[in-house]
Formats: C-alpha cells, sequence, structure tokens
C-alpha cells in the first residue's frame, strides 16, 4: 500500500486572464494528485488573482483542498506579488508544507518528504557550482551577492527556490521573515523581484540552516539536470515561453497552457503526456558536450535561434569557406 503524505502541498500564483500561470498550475497540480491521489493542496493567492478565478479558470478548484487569499500592495505587479506571497508563506500556512513552483510536473510519489530532517530544505540551484552556469547568469549572481552583501562561491550553497520544504518550527518562523524583509529591501533598494539572491542572503546571516534536498526532489530539466531525470520526483522546466512545434521539452511550449485555458478541462492526449513526463522529449534530441555547450550558450548561438535568415547566411558562408578550404572544417570532422 502506498503511503499516505502528511506533508501539505503549497503553490502560490498571481495571474489573470492575459497569462498562462494559471493553467500552468493546474497543470502542476493535477500531476501531482496523479502520483499522490491524498495529497492536501494549499493554493495562495493575492486579491486580484482571486476575482479572475471564474468561469473555466475554476477548474484549478477541482484540485485544491483550500485557496488562501491574501491582500498584496496595488503596486505590485504579478511577478513582485507572486514573490511577494512566495517570501511570506510562512505566516499564511500552518503545519509543514512543502512548496512546488508552478512550472513542475509531478512524476512520482512524494510520501518521502515526510521523513525530511531538516527546518527547511531545498536543492542546489542548476545542480552544478555557480562556476559552472551557462551565459551571464553567474556573473548576475555574483553581482546580486555583492550588492546586497552575502558571500558567493563554489564552496557554498546557492539553493533554488522552486521546490522547498518547510518545517512548522520557529526556525522556519523566523528564517521565512528574515526571507520576506531582505525581499522587500531589494524591491526598494534595486527594483529587483528575484527571490533567490535574499535568500541566499538570509540563509547565510542564518548560519546556512536551509539543508540539501537530493536534486530529484527539483529536477531542473533545462539546467543540467539530466542525470537525475530517472528518478526525478518534480521535474522542473522552468515557465512556458514558446509556441514552436519544436522546444526539446514537451510542457515549455505554451500552446499546452492555452488549450487548457480555452478548453476549460486537460485533454487525453495531455493526460497521456503528463503521465510519460520523463520522455515527454521532441525528437531529435540529443546530448552535447560542454564545449559544444558554451558555443550554443553564447551570444551568437542566441542571435541565430531567434533569426532564422541570419543562421542561414552564416551555414551558407560557411559551406562557401569549407568548399574553397577544405582544411577549415577538416579538425572538426571525425574520421
Amino acid at each position: 500500500m502506498d503511503k499516505i503524505m502528511k506533508t501539505k502541498i503549497v503553490y502560490a500564483v498571481s495571474s489573470d486572464e492575459q497569462d498562462i500561470y494559471l493553467e500552468q498550475t493546474v497543470l502542476s497540480v493535477f500531476s501531482l494528485k496523479r502520483h499522490n491521489p491524498d495529497a492536501v493542496v494549499e493554493f495562495v493567492v493575492d486579491e486580484r488573482t482571486d476575482k479572475t478565478i471564474v468561469g473555466k479558470r475554476e477548474l484549478i478548484l477541482q484540485y485544491v483542498n483550500k485557496k488562501i487569499v491574501v491582500e498584496v500592495p496595488e503596486s505590485y505587479d504579478k511577478k513582485q506579488t507572486s514573490r511577494f506571497l512566495k517570501t511570506n508563506l510562512r505566516q499564511y500556512i500552518d503545519g509543514d508544507f512543502l512548496f512546488i513552483d508552478s512550472d513542475t510536473v509531478i512524476a512520482d510519489s512524494l510520501a518521502d518528504i515526510d521523513s525530511f530532517d531538516g527546518d527547511i530544505g531545498a536543492v542546489i540551484n542548476e545542480h552544478v557550482p555557480i562556476s559552472l552556469y551557462f551565459d551571464n547568469y553567474g556573473k548576475s549572481v555574483r553581482r546580486y551577492a555583492k550588492e546586497e552583501g552575502w558571500q558567493c562561491n563554489d564552496t557554498l550553497p546557492y539553493f533554488n527556490s522552486g521546490v522547498m520544504f518547510v518545517r512548522d518550527s520557529e526556525m522556519s518562523r523566523h528564517f521565512y521573515k528574515d526571507w520576506h524583509n531582505a525581499w522587500l529591501d531589494n524591491i526598494c533598494k534595486f527594483g529587483r523581484h528575484y527571490d533567490q539572491p535574499p535568500l541566499a542572503f538570509v540563509n547565510e546571516k542564518n548560519n546556512y540552516v536551509v539543508t540539501e534536498l537530493p536534486a530529484i526532489w527539483n529536477c531542473q530539466i533545462l539546467r543540467y539536470g539530466l542525470p537525475y531525470l530517472h528518478q526525478a520526483k518534480i521535474i522542473h522546466y522552468f515557465a512556458a515561453m514558446y509556441n514552436k512545434d519544436t522546444i526539446i521539452y514537451a510542457f515549455r511550449k505554451k500552446a499546452i497552457y492555452e488549450d487548457i485555458k480555452n478548453k476549460g478541462y486537460l485533454s487525453t492526449d495531455l493526460i497521456k503526456l503528463i503521465d510519460r513526463a520523463k520522455t515527454a522529449f521532441d525528437n531529435p534530441t540529443r546530448l552535447c558536450t560542454k564545449e559544444e555547450l558554451n558555443v550554443l550558450s553564447g551570444e551568437m548561438a542566441m542571435v541565430c535561434l531567434y533569426h532564422p535568415i541570419i543562421l542561414n547566411t552564416l551555414n551558407s558562408l560557411f559551406r562557401l569557406l569549407s568548399r574553397v578550404h577544405g582544411w577549415f572544417i577538416r579538425p572538426f570532422r571525425k574520421n
């Protein structure tokens, strides 16, 4: 018999009819219930979001056990509002809880979280040290650390806030109060809505109380998470941004959530896709080396990705060069 999970599951969402955040939450909670039918889910929203949960948007209410409506400053936009809720969750929730971001798919039972030993638990951001972050992300994190006054190096943990276990304890309540205040301070000083740098600041302030969760609890699929995918309990795909037919991991496709919005339910095909979340990759998809990743994550690759004309022009140029000077690409060819 499967274990019944005692820890509550919590989602925090700021959304309206113009975005797909609520639909992402619907999919995540639906996938949660597929593997954890007895899970108790609490859904935290701001007042503006609550007013939009009517008609087809009421679908979310079929899958949550409790809705909690919070008053948030009217001047905040949706991103700021979502972080206001997220950094203040301990105030709204009674008992131990596991917070899960909306841009996730649940792929297994989460009942083992009941045995986690610690006040607060999270997975290392991107699963690797900051020095291995691609593009300019690592530089940004270091800049935030310098400006905000916390240490940032490869020997100190930098956690992803997309999945967090939070025990109902004096320590966790103190920690969340500090986190929320640090986030508010960042809004005032720097105008930044990000919650992870303040999380790092507060973790350092509280002598690194956050305990590392195994990577399978927040498998960041597009951020070096592939080694943990086969055992992943929660797959974190980092938002849905594209309407393209091919975009590596299926749940990144914005069209999926627009379909939920338009229909007011999850289609049979989508449910089948959810049930194979660990294999929901487009074909062809291939692995790449660190050297290839450095090229693919560079500025030129980004320009080519979003501007096919430039890509085609460069390909034509390199084909011409290879014909004129066969040696140009010979070192890259395999025997």
